[in-house]
């Protein structure tokens, strides 16, 4: 896993990192491009263009009682 800074949307669920997300045209410069390639490629992800749902644990859910 390789992780970057957090966008704001992340950053008030964890913020130390963020799994660094790439654009589909960015996935041949990230496998083939050079060590500054990978690096400039290891930020975070548009903010906007994400969201944040809760996480479904079904063996949590509020119906069940034990």
């Amino acid at each position: 896993m390789v992780t970057c800074d957090p966008n704001a949307l992340v950053a008030p669920i964890h913020p130390k990192a963020m799994i660094t997300i790439l654009k589909p045209e960015d996935h041949g410069r990230w496998l083939t491009g050079s060590l500054d390639d990978v690096m400039a490629l290891q930020r975070p992800y548009d903010a906007a263009a994400m969201s944040v749902r809760r996480p479904v644990f079904p063996t949590r859910h509020p119906q069940i009682t034990r």
